[in-house]
């Protein structure tokens, strides 16, 4: 059930207006602000097309919320600056014109005067234009003085166009409306003008003329009834709990299939019953009541409606009543939208059209009320007793073949209907058999009618009940289960479609209802090697904030003042409960006394009677005339509580010296609920002068109200929040682990939460020069450290010992570290300049500053020493220390992400480069680094050697997923956001993988521990090329060992390049290879012996994004920021360079003669050679959106491209068109590739390998699987072996080493999955998140959360 009312409880404190149903509008427009406005895909699709100037109709049924829709709109457009008017046809022609034609003109123009509030003397104006028709009247009407008049963008809605055809009158107003469309031509001020036609009725029969109708100018605007979801609207004013609630709304969708009046006046009538525990057979109780007595089709106003407008035309009345009959009674009609009798039923609202095309009745109670009976019995009698006679005279003579023949066709009718009713189509079938010779037959038409209705179910429960109905065929066998597994067959091809990897394996393992060997290696191919480590998932709800408990293992969301929080425990992830987390409003009591006598004070006593059975809950002050505030310890000791505390003068010490004219103030806190107390007097002594206030009676100390507060701050540990109450002067801490409240801390509401200390000991505040540090036992300000204007921004260290502050000034920094416990600075560092980023260890030793410049530098705090400087390839966007200080984390944006370490800071231990939202979290000892994006997974490595623990984990979520990513506290869990942004909880593996890195006394590392090296294979798949760090490209075996490795970098005695290789491919021939390295240059490599040809190509300007060999190798084309240059493969000479004016992402070739390039503006260019050599640069074609990749087929006659949407075209390069045929990508693709016969096209994302068909009008998206993550480079291998298109190669990192690794589109390269069908499904619900889901249900809404601790790409 797709219901968002979960955990909803009727709610007693309704008002009288929604108690009764008044919630529901059964009859009148609803305004947009209204509760209850059912918000469809018309409202934004009317309002964009008048945003766009276009003209508009929208033409549908009596009570489907048109007036509504205008009444929304209006709305929006007059918040937008419009002038609206709202023209009822209808009201005209019954109160102003009657049949008269002028009167009925003029009247259409006074109202749009009066609506648009234009002060003119129309009268006089109507009377000068008389000698002028109607249309051109009304033309110059909407010139000179709507125009004239208004100058804002206007907007009429012309509503009850129907009544033109009523009355025959307003015809000339639709040709009026379509001659204002038209004078856009040639008076510009017409386009300030648009027109908005609403109705029941069909276009067509308004006016005969198209060139004068409207409706051949206007966009048309579709007003759908009310899908399921938009039902839940509704839930809350039921008066039924959650679960009651979803199930009355979905019987009442079974009835009415949304159609607005029905469901909201079924609705009304629900909330003011008392419903029994039979939801189901109340509801439909309800329906019979309300719409199928004998009297409903003359009572019930929107049944009589349509009962008059199918009778109101005696002449067309029997045609419809036929039509709908023939249609009732099964016999096939065709859907032809240009029959008159058609539109006219659907502009009723009697019929619509399904999905497949078909005319259908629009919902179960127009089925009820309007049967064949009905349109029969309403047939005029002069045809009953001709066609009864001729009827029985018929059967008299033809009984024997009609009971053979012809009476049969009808149950074969029903049963090859796409629209019959289960309940129709089994009667049909049992009557069939009961036919001698016909019983095959009926089996047969039967089978396919369930196969057929199978195919189109789009729920799991349809197909259920249609399984069976399968089953009690005569000798059933499989055909029950093969229903059900052809629907999850079904169901998992959709999910793949989508990469939703999740429903792709539940739909999976229920396809083994009937298990085959291919579906148990599909769900075993989904598995993958990741989701064995799942421990549990949090199902996605809406929450404002997701924070992590790694200690307590504990999970809470935030949404608003409510808390929920989930716990793992070895059972699993347990829910906590739901509560609701408060501040205190705290009022103190001050009493002010004025003194008028001149002089400064010498001495001071304090006395006070004050009864209160906690005076530890007490917070007192005496404010002095200069403002000096002294707070009084009132805990102490006293005989009883009538006596007076004497406060002793130490306490007061600080007054001494203060003026003493003025007013004098005291003021009482009570900063804890639960006891009350009064004050019955002070006694203030200054020098040797009294203030004395006695209270008879006591004033009374307010005692602290909870409130509920969406002002909470959580600490990064996620174990201690802090929550404020608007205009209050107090921080209420609570204790998440345990969800109560510990101490509240008087603390002004202008001073901004810094943190709290582990333990919660103590609570750090900042004003605009100091921060402050409280002791939350006492609630006493126990250190101030004067930081200046670094307060605000200044941070608690990851130990709660220090903080951390820096000043910025004009020319250079300061960096500075204070002592929580002593307040004083015990590391300062000044710097030069403004630094981009800035990073501490846990404990505040050693700091990382990233200047403007790619630099990081780590400097110890307390030495000032510089302890490394490590100079990264691009700008980063975060930085991240581990808790010692021993590892620098830094992302690039959304292009990738590095590990250094800081005492080796020559080169990166791990280095990812590829698009997308990058992510890194060091676990709280440092020890180990989770890096990767949502898309492809994240990874654990060791952070002293970059070793991998374990697969990726979480791999395949959506690029939208949640910015969750924290290690436990025991660094045996993982927690990552999931594919809908649920929280997830992996198993850490302790065991590292075997890693086939080896290094030489040279310095060059072949194949790091970290596989982040670049790799490209060679066409046959035959070999690897592998770019190290060093510069140097190195061919290896397809099946490198980790000696290969070891001897390759031992064997190096050539140059390369001086830095690290970033970009590998190698030729069609498998000749040649090209690299790009860090330093902008490029090489040429011979692939025989594996050394570079003697030249290297500087590219200045830019990092080399790009490198593609033309088919014959004989050229290298380079694209790098925005030029691309063509260089002779053998010697490295320039061929030619073109500057491109725009950043390029697709290249390819063609052939030997064509180099396509595709821009970031969405231009496809072309570099050709002519006949006589010369080379140019043309654009080919203009795509809306940028080009991010492009592949020619082998034999050059296509192009696919894909656009920054994900969008994958093809592109017909004889004929320069686009195919009429486009694949959709749910992700970003990362390689894309045909097969070598150029009939299949491989699109690759982060984790999944989609399949389509090339064909003559473009592509078909055939089917996807989840593989491997590619190693680094790694491209799609297509190779003459698998030419057919079944499976392809890819190099992926396995066992720490590089390898080519065959998918297969069958997922039998995978081993089965093996496990009883049942069991599987509930585990992998369970973990999932799906437990308590419905067995296919909707997803959930995503959870968006963030960890302080992780640094996140913007």
């Amino acid at each position: 059930m797709s219901t968002k009312s979960d955990g909803q409880k009727p709610r007693k404190d309704k008002s009288r207006a929604e108690s009764s149903g008044e919630f529901f509008s059964v009859g009148p427009p609803l305004h947009a602000v209204r509760a209850g406005y059912v918000r469809r895909r018309s409202d934004d699709l009317l309002f964009d097309a008048i945003l766009a100037g276009r003209y508009a109709h929208v033409i549908a049924p009596c009570r489907s919320g048109k007036s509504s829709l205008v009444a929304a709109t209006a709305a929006r457009l007059e918040a937008k600056g419009f002038n609206v008017a709202i023209l009822d046809l209808g009201q005209i022609g019954e109160r102003d014109a009657g049949t008269d034609a002028g009167r009925w003109y003029y009247s259409v123009a006074y109202r749009i005067l009066r609506q648009l509030r234009i002060r003119f003397d129309l009268q006089s104006w109507w009377q000068e234009k008389s000698v002028l028709g109607n249309c051109q009247r009304l033309l110059e009407f909407y010139n000179e003085i709507v125009l004239r008049f208004v100058k804002e963008r206007i907007v009429i809605f012309v509503d009850e166009v129907q009544c033109i055809g009523e009355n025959s009158i307003g015809t000339e107003l639709l040709a009026s409306i379509r001659s204002a469309h038209n004078g856009r031509a040639t008076e510009p001020e017409f386009a300030r003008l648009a027109f908005v036609l609403l109705g029941e009725c069909d276009p067509v029969s308004l006016i005969d003329e198209p060139a004068l109708s409207p409706f051949n100018v206007t966009q048309s605007i579709p007003l759908d009834d009310f899908s399921r979801d938009n039902l839940n609207i509704f839930a809350t004013e039921l008066n039924l709990p959650a679960e009651q609630a979803g199930q009355v709304l979905d019987r009442i969708f079974y009835w009415t299939h949304g159609q607005p009046y029905l469901t909201q006046k079924i609705a009304r009538a629900i909330s003011r019953e008392q419903l029994g525990d039979e939801i189901d057979e109340h509801v439909d109780s309800l329906v019979r009541q309300q719409f199928m007595g004998s009297a409903a089709l003359r009572t019930e106003p929107h049944l009589s409606h349509i009962y008059r407008e199918v009778m109101r035309n005696p002449k067309q009345s029997e045609a419809l009543l036929n039509l709908y009959g023939r249609l009732r009674k099964g016999v096939p009609v065709d859907t032809d939208l240009g029959s008159p009798l058609q539109r006219r039923l659907m502009a009723i609202g009697l019929l619509s059209v399904n999905n497949e095309g078909d005319l259908q009745v629009r919902n179960r109670i127009y089925e009820s009320v309007f049967t064949a009976r009905w349109a029969n019995e309403n047939l005029p009698t002069r045809l009953r007793a001709p066609l009864t006679a001729l009827a029985a005279i018929f059967l008299v003579v033809a009984i024997p073949f009609i009971y053979t023949q012809w009476l049969p066709l009808v149950y074969v009718g029903t049963l090859t209907s796409g629209t019959a009713e289960l309940e129709s189509a089994e009667t049909a079938w049992r009557n069939l058999r009961s036919f001698p010779g016909h019983a095959g037959t009926a089996d047969n038409l039967y089978r396919n009618f369930l196969q057929s209705r199978v195919s189109q179910a789009e729920d799991a429960g349809v197909v259920e009940a249609l399984a069976g109905l399968a089953a009690e065929l005569p000798r059933p066998g499989k055909f029950p289960d093969e229903l059900r597994a052809a629907f999850w067959d079904r169901q998992v091809r959709a999910a793949t479609r989508n990469e939703q990897r999740d429903q792709a394996l539940i739909a999976a393992l229920e396809s083994l209802v009937l298990s085959t060997p291919q579906r148990r290696h599909r769900a075993a191919m989904l598995l993958g090697d990741d989701y064995p480590l799942l421990i549990a998932s949090l199902p996605a709800a809406e929450a404002a904030g997701v924070i992590f408990d790694p200690g307590n293992k504990l999970l809470t969301t935030t949404q608003g003042s409510k808390v929920r929080q989930w716990s793992l425990t070895p059972q699993g992830l347990q829910p906590s409960g739901e509560w609701t987390i408060t501040a205190l409003e705290v009022s103190p009591l001050v009493r002010r006394v004025i003194v008028d006598r001149v002089g400064t004070v010498n001495r001071v006593s304090l006395s006070l009677n004050i009864s209160h059975p906690r005076l530890s809950d007490l917070r007192i002050k005496i404010i002095a005339p200069s403002g000096r505030v002294v707070e009084i310890e009132a805990g102490i000791d006293r005989a009883s509580s009538s006596e007076d505390i004497r406060i002793p003068a130490s306490q007061l010490r600080e007054l001494v010296g203060e003026p003493m004219s003025g007013t004098w103030s005291l003021s009482v806190r009570d900063e804890e609920i639960g006891v009350a107390g009064h004050l019955a007097g002070w006694n203030l002594t200054l020098n040797s002068q009294g203030l004395v206030e006695d209270f008879q009676r006591g004033l009374h100390i307010p005692d602290p109200s909870e409130r509920d507060t969406d002002n909470i701050w959580i600490g990064p540990e996620g174990r201690y929040a802090v929550a404020r109450a608007l205009q209050s002067d107090s921080a209420r801490i609570w204790d998440l682990a345990f969800a109560k409240p510990i101490r509240a801390v008087a603390v002004s509401q202008n001073e901004k939460i810094i943190g709290l200390d582990n333990g919660a000991r103590h609570l750090v505040t900042a004003t605009v020069e100091t921060v402050n540090v409280w002791a939350t036992t006492t609630g006493d300000r126990i250190q101030t450290m004067k930081a200046g204007a670094a307060s605000l921004n200044s941070r608690l260290t990851s130990d709660g010992l220090h903080i951390f502050a820096q000043t910025r000034g004009d020319t250079d920094t300061r960096l500075e570290l204070w002592s929580l416990e002593t307040g004083e600075v015990q590391g300062r560092l000044d710097i030069a300049g403004t630094p981009a980023l800035v990073a501490l260890d846990a404990r505040g030793a050693r700091v990382a500053v990233a200047d403007f410049d790619r630099a990081v530098r780590v400097w110890d705090f307390q030495s000032g020493e510089m302890l490394a400087q490590i100079d990264l390839p691009i700008q980063p966007s975060a930085i991240n220390l581990d808790a010692g200080g021993n590892a620098l984390g830094v992302i690039y944006g959304d292009s990738g992400a590095s590990l250094w370490r800081v005492d080796r800071p020559g080169a990166p231990m791990l280095d990812e480069r590829s698009k997308g939202r990058w992510r890194l979290a060091f676990s709280l000892s440092g020890s180990s680094v989770a890096v990767g994006r949502p898309r492809s997974g994240y990874q654990v490595y060791r952070t002293e050697n970059s070793q991998k623990t374990g697969p990726l984990l979480g791999s395949g979520g959506s690029s939208t997923a949640g910015h969750l990513l924290s290690f436990s506290s025991d660094e045996r869990v993982l927690l990552t956001a999931g594919p809908d942004s649920a929280a997830r909880f992996w198993r850490v593996p302790g065991d590292v993988l075997p890693v086939a890195a080896a290094s030489s006394d040279s310095g060059h590392a072949v194949w790091t521990a970290a596989g982040s090296a670049v790799v490209a294979a060679t066409p046959d798949a035959g070999n690897l090329t592998i770019g190290d760090d060093g510069g140097h490209v190195h061919v290896l075996p397809a099946e490198v060992s980790a000696e290969t490795l070891v001897a390759a970098a031992e064997e190096v005695s050539f140059v390369g390049h001086d830095a690290a290789v970033r970009l590998l491919r190698v030729s069609a021939d498998g000749r040649f290879a090209a690299s790009a390295a860090a330093d902008d240059t490029v090489r040429v490599w011979d692939l025989a012996d594996g050394r570079p040809l003697p030249f290297m190509m500087d590219m200045p300007g830019g990092a080399v994004t790009a490198l593609e060999f033309s088919p014959d190798a004989s050229m290298l084309a380079v694209v790098n920021a925005t030029r691309v240059v063509l260089v002779d493969s053998a010697s490295g000479d320039t061929v030619v360079e073109f500057s491109l004016g725009e950043a390029h992402e697709g290249v390819a070739f063609a052939d030997n003669d064509h180099l396509y390039l595709g821009g970031n503006s969405g231009t496809l260019s072309v570099v050709a050679r002519s006949t006589s050599g010369a080379w140019s640069l043309r654009q080919r074609w203009q795509g809306p959106f940028a080009i991010k990749w492009l592949r020619a087929s082998p034999r050059g006659r296509h192009l696919v491209l894909v656009d920054q949407n994900n969008l994958a075209q093809q592109f017909d390069l004889e004929e320069g068109r686009i195919g009429a045929l486009s694949v959709s990508l749910p992700e970003n693709v990362e390689d894309v590739a045909f097969n070598p016969v150029g009939s299949r096209v491989y699109f690759r994302t982060a984790r999944w390998v989609h399949r389509a068909s090339s064909s003559p009008n473009g592509l078909i998206w055939l089917d996807a699987i989840f593989g491997p993550r590619p190693a680094h480079g790694g491209r799609i291998i297509a190779s003459a072996a698998t030419s057919a298109g079944n499976e392809i190669q890819l190099p992926v990192v396995r066992a720490g080493s590089v390898t080519v690794e065959t998918l297969r589109f069958d997922s039998s390269a995978t081993p089965a999955l093996f496990g009883n069908r049942d069991e599987l499904i509930e585990e992998w619900r369970h973990k999932l998140g799906m437990a308590m889901e419905a067995r296919w249900g909707t997803a959930a809404t995503a959870i968006e959360g963030s960890r302080p601790n992780v640094v996140n790409s913007p």
